[in-house]
């Protein structure tokens, strides 16, 4: 049997190979933690689009919200409709309060609340990088960009896919996403479940409790034949919300874990998630499962 890992954004330029040992290692340390092992005859799967998405996102050319400040609404109305709309969720969903947001807003221009002033927009980004994000090199904007092109450009949908696609095989899989890619995982198995044996999708750090994102996705579906688990760290600004009744309606329902408690900076890393025992756990029994 075959454990299929799909890795977020923000990898490009970064050595598939290492990679591909940080999540198995990290993996491993949640099995020693949780008690548990897997078959000794699974495969790992690493397929890399850091690179692709990099240059697809640079191709793009997207305005960024001190853009739409400084020059105004228009230059691309329906990522920015779709950047209105996610961060509004935010800081609707979340426990960001009004006074963080206007900490952020220049005491010179317009105050008023609300998505349709781009200054309170602009603000939602940087009180939510300053409250949640922990690194300079992360952000919530290029979080959302990478997000909006792979969900809205058909070229970056099929061109990760395809570097997702070329790795797929007739074995019983279990599927592992971290945050962007638990939305690729999700095209790529709705596209592709006739050629796929999937026995469980694991999915943590996953942004598609927003539906902004869920939106663009069609009816949810939950398609994995031992079901999907669904991890995440209630602090973890990227899984805003579970994928619950209310967020991403799926039958049957997916199971969700919100007691992980992530160790990185931002609480979004993938290493702080594949080390919670009890994530460790569901992969592997999901694997020997599988195997059977």
């Amino acid at each position: 049997m075959r454990i299929l890992l799909i890795h977020g954004r923000s990898q490009g330029g970064k050595d598939k190979d290492l990679l591909k040992r940080t999540w198995v290692e990290t993996l491993d340390a949640g099995l020693q933690a949780a008690g548990a092992a897997l078959p000794q005859d699974v495969a790992f799967d690493f397929p890399y689009y850091g690179d692709k998405l990099d240059e697809l996102t640079a191709a793009a050319d997207l305005p960024t919200p001190d853009e739409v400040v400084a020059k105004g609404p228009g230059q691309n109305r329906k990522f920015e409709l779709f950047m209105q709309q996610a961060l509004d969720e935010i800081y609707t969903d979340s426990d960001l309060t009004e006074a963080e947001v206007e900490a952020q807003m220049d005491p010179d221009g317009p105050r008023e609340k609300g998505p349709q002033n781009w200054r309170w927009v602009q603000a939602i980004a940087r009180a939510i990088d300053k409250r949640f994000t922990g690194q300079a090199s992360w952000t919530i904007e290029k979080f959302l960009r990478d997000v909006y092109l792979y969900v809205n450009i058909p070229r970056v949908t099929k061109e990760v896919n395809a570097i997702v696609e070329e790795l797929l095989t007739d074995e019983p899989t279990v599927v592992v996403g971290h945050s962007l890619g638990t939305v690729v995982g999700y095209k790529v198995i709705a596209d592709n479940l006739l050629r796929m044996h999937l026995c469980k999708y694991v999915t943590v750090g996953s942004p598609l409790g927003m539906r902004a994102i869920s939106a663009k996705l069609g009816v949810p579906k939950n398609l994995a034949a031992q079901g999907w688990y669904n991890a995440y760290d209630r602090r973890d600004i990227v899984a805003l919300n579970p994928l619950d009744d209310t967020h991403f309606p799926a039958d049957p329902a997916i199971v969700n874990n919100d007691s992980v408690r992530n160790q990185t900076d931002n609480r979004h890393g993938i290493i702080g998630y594949l080390n919670d025992a009890n994530v460790a756990r569901i992969i592997a029994e999901a694997a020997k499962q599988c195997a059977e």
